[in-house]
């Protein structure tokens, strides 16, 4: 029973580590979201995060980087160092 309960614990944490369901889209809204920006973008605007690809909400506690003169919001803490190391990587090519 203990390595039932272990095995339901550890497959769950994967999906609950990454979701912010107070400032995320439902999973298909606001698919057409930015993923950069020409200026920082105001709270409450929908954006998609670069390295996760997730939609959220941009809040008083969004990181953001600038990369060739666009403004990119991450979703939590964890994308921003990605996008930091390897910021061509995950730009949008325009």
């Amino acid at each position: 029973m203990k390595a039932l309960l272990l095995a339901v614990a550890l497959a769950a944490v994967p999906a609950v580590a990454h979701e912010h369901p107070a400032n995320h889209a439902r999973k298909g809204a606001h698919r057409d979201a930015p993923t950069s920006f020409e200026k920082q973008p105001a709270p409450g605007t929908w954006a998609k995060c670069p390295v996760s690809g997730d939609v959220f909400r941009v809040g008083p506690e969004t990181e953001f980087a600038t990369y060739e003169g666009r403004v990119y919001a991450f979703c939590c803490p964890d994308c921003k160092p990605d996008f930091d190391n390897d910021p061509a990587k995950y730009a949008e090519k325009r």
